[in-house]
């Protein structure tokens, strides 16, 4: 234990030296959650502003009145009068125009006759503010003629509406926010954690032999396994560290948001309690020593920085795979999915902050994370035992 605890040390303060170091591993994260929610909101708030302030250009062909009058309240709208006999695919991608509603030349006489009619819609589906704001429009035009309708059939509205759905929400808000954000947290975590955990691996293996320092570590008297596992459980504090402190930050973060409605703040800090903090919390620590082995393993052999990061960084896409699936719907914590690394963390996770964590699945995927830490450490063991690697 003596030896183990020297090589910490000894790899502490060789990276902790660095201020780059300090500054990636342990300022960023702290600063990153609070600015990135905080701008996010402010951010997505001025767009949702700005769009509403931008003029839309319709084109319109054979419109009544009424909805010429209806269009024209909002002074955003720029109405121009088309005969129908245009190129509105042209049109739009000249920015002519944006939109282009085509009504047909009987309209009137549809709607005395109480038909149904057909207006067609050119459109850029990619104008998704523009998209949105004709359908609002053409939505309460359709609005009016109902009503018009039902008072000229002599018809009591409350006839019209054979059904009403009353909805009896029986999950409590906690549950539901946990199961519809709880699934992005593990975004921040594991990206952050694979991050620490890279460069830190990459720079006490690989890093070591570009300095011609590691033959000098071996050379103490101190076992390979010390060694060796003196640089995964460093390699691994670089990863969690980042990992603990997103986690400091996005509570921070959200004390310091006023625009976040109180009884979702409220449902918030009630995920983020003590008791799910330290849950989350157990599962990353070994989950930060399987990432720290897997990378060793992974680069043990290579001779330069560049040759590590190139065999070790493919790696990342095993982990944002199962972090999607995690979002899919129908994918649930089960007995199937407690073992499948990654993904039982995405999953586990969501289930932590609804508060409908089982223990016992949640003890089975801790054990299985485990496992696979020590397995992870065994193979970095083995390609760290193999001379020719290391000393290559």
């Amino acid at each position: 234990m003596r030896d183990l605890f020297i090589i910490v040390k000894k790899e502490l303060t060789e990276l902790l030296r660095d201020k780059k170091t300090i500054i990636n591993s342990i300022v960023l994260p702290t600063l990153l959650i609070p600015v990135l929610m905080f701008g996010g909101i402010k951010v997505s708030q001025m767009i949702q502003e700005s769009n509403q302030q931008k003029k839309v250009q319709l084109g319109l062909v054979n419109a009544p009145q009424d909805f010429v009058v209806l269009a024209k309240k909002d002074t955003l709208n720029q109405i121009t009068t088309y005969t129908g006999s245009e190129d509105f695919k042209a049109l739009i991608d000249d920015e002519a125009i944006q939109s282009a509603l085509v009504f047909p030349a009987d309209w009137q006489t549809q709607m005395d006759s109480l038909s149904t009619a057909s207006v067609s819609v050119y459109r850029n589906g990619t104008k998704d503010n523009v998209n949105g704001r004709v359908s609002k429009l053409l939505e309460t035009y359709s609005a009016q003629l109902k009503k018009k309708r039902i008072a000229l059939l002599n018809i009591p509205t409350e006839k019209m509406n054979p059904m009403v759905q009353n909805y009896v929400e029986v999950g409590e808000q906690k549950e539901l926010i946990g199961k519809r954000v709880g699934g992005f947290i593990p975004y921040i975590f594991i990206l952050t954690m694979w991050g620490g955990c890279l460069l830190a691996a990459i720079d006490l293996v690989t890093g070591e032999k570009e300095r011609k320092t590691i033959e000098t570590t071996l050379s103490l008297p101190i076992s390979k396994f010390s060694v060796l596992m003196g640089k995964a459980i460093v390699a691994s504090l670089l990863g969690f560290i980042p990992a603990l402190l997103n986690l400091t930050g996005l509570i921070i973060g959200l004390n310091f948001i006023d625009d976040i409605p109180d009884t979702f703040k409220l449902a918030l800090t009630e995920m983020l309690s003590p008791q799910s903090i330290t849950m989350i919390l157990l599962l990353l620590i070994p989950f930060s020593l399987f990432l720290a082995g897997l990378i060793i393993a992974l680069v043990a052999g290579a001779t330069t920085f560049k040759e590590a990061q190139s065999k070790a960084s493919p790696i990342i896409i095993l982990i944002i795979i199962p972090l999607v699936m995690a979002l899919m719907p129908g994918i649930e914590f089960t007995w199937a999915t407690v073992f499948i690394p990654v993904l039982n963390i995405g999953l586990g996770v969501k289930e932590i902050m609804a508060g409908t964590i089982n223990i016992g699945m949640y003890t089975a995927m801790l054990l299985s994370l485990v496992i696979f830490a020590v397995t992870a450490i065994y193979f970095s063991y083995k390609k760290f035992s193999d001379e020719n690697a290391i000393l290559s």
